[in-house]
């Protein structure tokens, strides 16, 4: 009877090792494979990020350029007509935004640590806003009168100069934040 009973209860022993064996290989090919897909959102963020910063460095110095231009002819006493050659459209942007949007989908955003959630929340609400000031610009400029007139020229440069200003102001914020995340996620 002793036999017996030593034989089930090092049966039962062993089946317990290998049933706690089982879930902790489990456990930690899950947490492998979460890893990895957290270490891989992170890169593409941090990729989106960078895409999003080269868009806004190749339009910025031309933003600056239309405000400060824009401000010089309305500053000058002369008819403004035929001086706007130096404007190619208001050029503003759209942001991707993929990576971010596949991170909340899968939960995996909510993994991070809260300042790199708050970091990287910051800079897409803030292309959020200038995505959404660039269209009411947009349809600010559309709605304008464009006649040969001098005061349809000066009304437009106000417009463009207040409107630029603005817009520059969104890109040096925006790239201050983009700094921020970035140093942090790397």
């Amino acid at each position: 009877m002793k036999s017996k009973t030593s034989d089930l209860l090092i049966q039962i022993i062993s089946v317990t090792i290998g049933v706690f064996l089982g879930f902790a290989i489990s456990n930690w090919s899950e947490s492998r494979k979460e890893s990895q897909k957290y270490n891989a959102l992170i890169q593409n963020i941090a990729s989106e990020i960078q895409s999003n910063q080269q868009k806004i460095n190749n339009v910025l110095e031309y933003h600056k350029m239309v405000r400060d231009s824009t401000r010089y002819y309305l500053n000058q006493k002369e008819n403004l007509q035929g001086k706007s050659t130096f404007f190619k459209g208001i050029n503003t942007l759209s942001f991707s935004n993929s990576a971010y949007q596949t991170g909340i989908q899968t939960g995996l955003f909510n993994t991070m640590e809260l300042e790199k959630i708050q970091a990287i929340n910051d800079i897409y609400t803030k292309q959020r806003s200038y995505e959404d000031f660039s269209n009411i610009m947009l349809s600010g400029l559309i709605s304008m009168d464009f006649d040969e007139s001098d005061a349809s020229a000066r009304k437009i440069a106000m417009f463009l100069t207040i409107s630029m200003s603005d817009i520059v102001i969104k890109e040096q914020q925006l790239l201050n934040s983009i700094q921020k995340a970035l140093s942090l996620i790397k």
